[in-house]
């Protein structure tokens, strides 16, 4: 017996989600860099205005403060839906538990584990704080929590993840 379909079926799904939570995420985003831009492009003006005034290296100076303050909060903005694409997924995946078809994922899971650890793999079967499986044997260990099994795919989504801010 195989675990690749139920792997595939578990990794589409999360994918599924993840795109879900990323579309959600990106325009959560998008709407915080629009409005940081605009901040930031009446900042600029505001700066343009009064370093007519000041002299041209008082408003260098401070449209690069400004543009820096803007940067900051365009990352931030970016940083924080990046955060809540991660909680969510959290949310969504230990969501799970409450599927009838859990406890058969737990048994592939541990079925996981003993094929890659061996037979005396002690498992810890249903973390409170992560669900799915983790299992020791002597010095190797596997983790196929529900937690970490989400974040690895938020985190092979890598790039394309960067690609929404640009």
């Amino acid at each position: 017996m195989t675990l690749e379909p139920a792997r595939e079926a578990l990794l589409a799904d999360a994918r599924e989600r993840a795109r879900h939570l990323i579309e959600q995420a990106n325009a959560e985003a998008a709407a915080r860099i629009e409005e940081a831009h605009r901040a930031a492009d009446e900042l600029v003006g505001r700066a343009r205005s009064q370093g007519e005034a000041e002299g041209r290296l008082s408003s260098a100076r401070e449209e690069a403060r400004e543009s820096a303050l803007a940067r900051m909060e365009v990352l931030a903005a970016q940083r924080a839906a990046y955060e809540e694409l991660r909680r969510r997924a959290r949310v969504a995946v230990l969501a799970l538990r409450d599927d009838p078809d859990y406890p058969e994922l737990l048994e592939r899971l541990a079925a996981a584990c003993r094929n890659d650890l061996g037979e005396r793999a002690q498992l810890e079967t249903d973390a409170l704080d992560a669900g799915g499986v983790r299992a020791s044997a002597g010095t190797r260990s596997v983790d196929y929590t529900l937690i970490t099994l989400a974040e690895r795919c938020i985190d092979a989504l890598g790039p394309r993840l960067q690609r929404l801010w640009e």
